[in-house]
C-alpha cells in the first residue's frame, strides 16, 4: 500500500498556503476524486492587488474514469463573494481555479468553503479557503536584539516587522482594561509577505494546542542546600497571605459604609456620645496588661471582636509591642524569648520607623484625633492564628474610627494606630522564622498605617485599590531589607544579593550564614510573582487584583517598575505621592502620578515582567526592564540550582520547571493565526515569534473571531526583538 501524503504548499505573491488531505490510494472498481490540497490561505493588503491565484489538481484516486466533476457553490462564512471557484474539465484530470479578491473587504481574517463534486466514491470533496487582508501599514524594523516597538494608540494593530534569519521575537497581546473584570477575546494573525513562490511543509493530521517556548537554563551553576525549615516557612506564608488581603477588603466595606473616622467622630461629639473607652487605652508601662479588642473574623462590623489581655512587653521610641497573656492559646514554649520584644523595638526606631517617614509618610499624623500616645502599637495575639486558618497580620480600620458601644456607629476600637500579628505555632511558624518575619512585617504593616492616615486626613471618597495598597505595602518591606542583603535602588540585584541574604545556603552563597537575617522577599514577593507570570502565560486567568499572586507578587512587580522608571529626584517622594493621593487609586493614581496614560503603563510593564529566558541583549529602552533587580537570574537560581534533602528541587515549584514562569507561544514566521480567548484587563499574552529566513512578516490584531478588532476594545501590542 502506498504511504499517504500530506503537505502544504505556498505560492506566490503575498502568500497562498495549500494543505494535502490523501495522496495516493489503492487503485479500486470505483472512482474516487483525489484532491492535491484540501485547504488553502490567501493573503493580501487591504485595498491591495488580489492575490495570485491557485490551481489545485484533481484526478482520479479510485479506479474506472472520474466524470462529473462540479465545483461550488461556494459557501462563505461572514462577508462572501471575494472568492470564486471554477474547473476546467467535467472529467478528470481537470484543475481547480480558486481566485480571491480584496475588493473592498476590511482588514481580518475570511474563511469559505468548496465542494467538489462528481461520480464517485467520496463525493463531495471539500477544499478549506481562508483569506487574511492585512492593514496598508509601514514597516517596522528592529534592527537589533534589544529593541522593541509598541502599538499604544488603537486596537486595530497590523504591522508588517522585517525579520532576519535566527531573530527572535517577543510579543505581548495586553489587555489595557484597568479591571480585571473586563476579559476580551482576539486572534493574532500573521503572514510572511516575502516568501519563497513555493514551500512544502508538514500537514499535521489535526488540530495541535499552541506550543508553548520553555526555554531551557543554560549552563547550571553550583548548587545550593534549602533546608527543610525553608521549605515549610515559604508553604506557610503562601497559606496565611490569603486571609490578609481579604481583611484588606472588610477594611474598604467598612470605611465606604460608616464614611471617613472624622465625620463618625463628628456626629458622636454632636449627640454627646463617649469617644474612647479608658479601658481599652494602650499603655507605655512594661508589665502592664492592656484589655485589647481583636477582630475575630474577617467579616463582620467593628463589634465582631475578642477581648483579650495584652501586657506590655518592651517599648520604644516609636512602637510599643503588646503580648497576648492567654498561655493555653499560646503556650510558653511558642513564645520567644522576653529579649527578642525589646530588640524588635529597637530595631523597629532605628531601622523601620526612618525609613517609614523616609519612603512612605507618617503613621500618626492623625494620632491627636486617636491615642495621642505618640508611638504605633503592635499586638502579637493567638487569635490571628484562628482567624479563616490563619492570617499574617493586619491593620484594623475599625481603630481608626472612635469606639462606640452601641447605636448606629457601634465599634469597638482601640482607637490607636495599631497592627496586629499570629504567634508562632506547631502548625505555622516556628518561633526563628516568626521573629524573622515580624520584622520585615512591619514595615509592610505599618504602610498600611500611613495609608489609612492619609486618606482620613484627605478626606478621600475611596481607599487604594488592594492591588496597589499591598503592592507598594510590598515595597516598603522590599526597600527595607536593603538593610540586610545586597540590593540597591535600580542595582539588577540577582539571586545572591537577595535571596541567599535571607536563608543560609552554605558557604558558597555567604550572605547570611549565621542565619540570622528577616524573611521577606522570599516568602512575600518572589514566590508570588513567579506564580502570577506562570498562570498569566499558561492559562490567561490572572490580573492585578484578581487573587494573592496578583496582589502579593504583581501588584509588588508592577510598583517597583514604575518607581524605577519614574521616581523623581528619589523612591520616596514618588511612593509618598502615590500614598497620599487624595482622590484617584489604582491605575489611575498610577497614571497621574507617572505622568504617562494607563495603556503605555500596562503595555511596557507587562513586557518588563515577561521573565521567559535569561537575556542576552541590552536593553535599548529601560523601560522593558525593572532596573532593581535580575529576576532572570533569581528565578533561573532558584528553580535550577537548590537541592532539598539531596535531591535536585526549585524554590518556586516543588520540581523546579518550568525555570522560567512565562512560557510564551511558540510561532514560526509565516502565515499563521492563533486566538487567545478570555484575557483579562492589565493582563497579557505573549508569543515568541522565530524566523529562519529574512523577510517581512505582517502581524495583524483581530476579533476573536477572526474578523474587525472593535475600536473599543483594550487590546494593544508590544514587541521587542530578542534574539
Amino acid at each position: 500500500m502506498a504511504r499517504a501524503a500530506r503537505w502544504y504548499a505556498i505560492v506566490g505573491g503575498l502568500g497562498l498556503t495549500l494543505a494535502g488531505c490523501g495522496g495516493d490510494t489503492p487503485m479500486g472498481p470505483t472512482p474516487l476524486i483525489g484532491l492535491a490540497a484540501s485547504s488553502a490561505m490567501f493573503t493580501a493588503l487591504q485595498g491591495g492587488a488580489a492575490p495570485a491565484s491557485v490551481a489545485i489538481a484533481v484526478r482520479d484516486a479510485g479506479g474506472g474514469t472520474l466524470t462529473g466533476l462540479s465545483a461550488g457553490p461556494v459557501v462563505f462564512t461572514g462577508a462572501s463573494g471575494w472568492l470564486t471557484a471554477t474547473l476546467d474539465k467535467t472529467t478528470a484530470p481537470a484543475t481547480l481555479t480558486l481566485t480571491a479578491m480584496t475588493g473592498n473587504l476590511a482588514s481580518g481574517s475570511y474563511s469559505a468553503d468548496v465542494p467538489v463534486k462528481a461520480t464517485a466514491g467520496n463525493s463531495p470533496q471539500h477544499v478549506a479557503v481562508s483569506f487574511l487582508v492585512l492593514s496598508s501599514s509601514g514597516g517596522t524594523t528592529l534592527s537589533a536584539a534589544g529593541r522593541d516597538t509598541v502599538f499604544l494608540s488603537s486596537p486595530n494593530t497590523a504591522v508588517q516587522l522585517s525579520v532576519q534569519a535566527g531573530s527572535q521575537y517577543l510579543i505581548a497581546v495586553v489587555n489595557t482594561d484597568s479591571s480585571h473584570a473586563v476579559t476580551e477575546d482576539f486572534t493574532l494573525a500573521g503572514a510572511l509577505l516575502s516568501a519563497p513562490a513555493t514551500r512544502t511543509v508538514p500537514l499535521p493530521a489535526a488540530a495541535t494546542p499552541a506550543t508553548r517556548s520553555a526555554t531551557t537554563s543554560g549552563a547550571q551553576g553550583p548548587t545550593f542546600t534549602l533546608s527543610g525549615a525553608d521549605q515549610a516557612a515559604l508553604a506557610t506564608m503562601q497559606r496565611l497571605t490569603q486571609n490578609h488581603l481579604a481583611m484588606l477588603e472588610a477594611n474598604r466595606e467598612i470605611y465606604e459604609r460608616l464614611g471617613n473616622p472624622r465625620a463618625v467622630r463628628a456626629r458622636l461629639q454632636a449627640a454627646g456620645g463617649r469617644l474612647a473607652p479608658i479601658s481599652a487605652a494602650v499603655t507605655a508601662t512594661i508589665g502592664a496588661v492592656n484589655k485589647v479588642y481583636v477582630k475575630k473574623q474577617l467579616s463582620g462590623d467593628c463589634t465582631n471582636v475578642d477581648s483579650i489581655g495584652a501586657r506590655t512587653v518592651a517599648v520604644g521610641q516609636h512602637i510599643i509591642v503588646l503580648a497576648d497573656t492567654n498561655r493555653t492559646t499560646w503556650p510558653q514554649t511558642q513564645r520567644p524569648d522576653s529579649s527578642f520584644y525589646q530588640s524588635f523595638a529597637t530595631e523597629y526606631d532605628t531601622l523601620t520607623w526612618p525609613h517609614i517617614l523616609t519612603n512612605v509618610g507618617n503613621p500618626l499624623a492623625y494620632d491627636t484625633a486617636l491615642s495621642k500616645l505618640g508611638k504605633a502599637t503592635v499586638t502579637i495575639t493567638p487569635v490571628l492564628n484562628g482567624i479563616g486558618g490563619g492570617i499574617v497580620a493586619f491593620v484594623n480600620g475599625c481603630d481608626f474610627f472612635p469606639f462606640a458601644a452601641s447605636g448606629p456607629d457601634a465599634d469597638f476600637s482601640n482607637v490607636t494606630e495599631m497592627f496586629y500579628s499570629l504567634t508562632p505555632a506547631s502548625n505555622g511558624f516556628t518561633v526563628t522564622q516568626w521573629e524573622k518575619e515580624l520584622r520585615a512585617t512591619s514595615a509592610h504593616e505599618t504602610k498600611h498605617l500611613v495609608s489609612y492616615t492619609d486618606r482620613i486626613l484627605n478626606n478621600s471618597p475611596v481607599f487604594e485599590q488592594i492591588w496597589l495598597e499591598e503592592g507598594l505595602a510590598q515595597e516598603s518591606s522590599e526597600i527595607w531589607m536593603r538593610h540586610f542583603n545586597q540590593a540597591t535602588w535600580k542595582g539588577n540585584a540577582n539571586f545572591q544579593q537577595t535571596v541567599a541574604c535571607e536563608i543560609n545556603l552554605g558557604a558558597g552563597a555567604p550572605c547570611d550564614l549565621a542565619d540570622t537575617k528577616p524573611l521577606a522577599l522570599v516568602i512575600g514577593h518572589l514566590p508570588f510573582l513567579f506564580m502570577y507570570l506562570q498562570t498569566e502565560s499558561q492559562s490567561n486567568s490572572e490580573g492585578l487584583g484578581v487573587d494573592t499572586p496578583s496582589n502579593y507578587g504583581a501588584g509588588w512587580a508592577f510598583a517597583r517598575w514604575a518607581t524605577d522608571q519614574y521616581a523623581t529626584p528619589d523612591e520616596g517622594t514618588f511612593i509618598k505621592s502615590l500614598v497620599n493621593e487624595p482622590t484617584l487609586n489604582g491605575l489611575a493614581n498610577l497614571s497621574l502620578h507617572t505622568g504617562q496614560t494607563i495603556p503605555l503603563l500596562l503595555v511596557f510593564w507587562n513586557l518588563a515582567s515577561a521573565i521567559y529566558a535569561t537575556p542576552t541583549y541590552t536593553a535599548a529602552d529601560a523601560r522593558i526592564t525593572i532596573p532593581s533587580f535580575n529576576f532572570a537570574d533569581i528565578f533561573k537560581v532558584g528553580q535550577t540550582q537548590l537541592l532539598c534533602s539531596g535531591k535536585p528541587c526549585g524554590l518556586f515549584t516543588t520540581s523546579g520547571t518550568p525555570v522560567y514562569p512565562v512560557q510564551p507561544i511558540a510561532l514560526t514566521a509565516g502565515a499563521f493565526s492563533h486566538t487567545v480567548h478570555g484575557v483579562p484587563g492589565t493582563s497579557a499574552a505573549f508569543f515568541l515569534l522565530s524566523a529562519s529566513a529574512a523577510g517581512t512578516q505582517a502581524l495583524q490584531l483581530e476579533s476573536g473571531t477572526g474578523g474587525t478588532i472593535p475600536s473599543s476594545s483594550g487590546f494593544r501590542i508590544g514587541i521587542i526583538r530578542t534574539n
